[in-house]
């Protein structure tokens, strides 16, 4: 594919690019870092951001230009894999209220919840946790006021029109539904994060 895309100079050391699709983000960050032009490249959902060091930035404009007229492909979805989740009760203690909010049952949410299949768009906020994709249109649930100091691993929460798994502890502020068990991080792993951008993923209730 040869996508239109054009470098935004956000700061000194920056430039952006704003993408249609996450997979088109992802894509194009893999291709940017093949340039071997960046001290970093990131991902986002709707864009891709890339820093350089300050003195290379017309010589990485120039290339980024030249590059990004390039066809670079974006890849097919990853296998489809299954996460096990307990629903509700202290492994998601906000379920109750979030099913309140929509007007469905607590089966119900399961139901629509596990009833679809949901894609890893990307990963970020703390090491491995994933942003998924997949639930259906009118689900947009906002952030806790207050966000909780600790979530434990394996936790899964929801914000706006996304699922969210916690592949590691740490603080948070997504409304909690449940928590796997499923390894999602392994130390001792090449890869030790599970979930990467792209994989296809069903919930099942447990």
């Amino acid at each position: 594919m040869r996508p239109i895309l054009t470098p935004k100079r956000i700061a000194d050391d920056q430039f952006e690019i704003a993408v249609k699709t996450p997979a088109l983000a992802q894509a194009l960050a893999r291709a940017v870092r093949s340039m071997d032009l960046a001290e970093d490249v990131v991902a986002g959902l709707d864009r891709v951001c890339i820093r350089f060091q300050p003195s290379r930035a017309r010589d990485v404009e120039r290339s980024l230009a030249q590059g990004l007229n390039e066809p670079f492909t974006v890849p097919e979805p990853g296998d489809l894999i299954d996460i096990h989740i307990r629903y509700g009760g202290e492994h998601g203690p906000d379920l109750d209220q979030i099913c309140q909010s929509l007007s469905l049952s607590v089966d119900a949410f399961i139901n629509m919840h596990t009833g679809r299949e949901h894609t890893v768009e990307m990963i970020g906020f703390t090491p491995g946790f994933s942003y998924i994709s997949g639930l259906p249109g009118g689900v947009r649930i906002p952030r806790l006021t207050q966000p909780r100091s600790r979530v434990a691993a394996g936790s899964v929460g929801i914000s706006a029109d996304f699922s969210g798994l916690y592949a590691l502890a740490g603080p948070g502020g997504w409304p909690l539904i449940g928590r796997t068990e499923d390894t999602l991080f392994d130390a001792s792993s090449d890869t030790p994060f599970r979930l990467s951008p792209g994989q296809r993923i069903k919930f099942r209730a447990i």
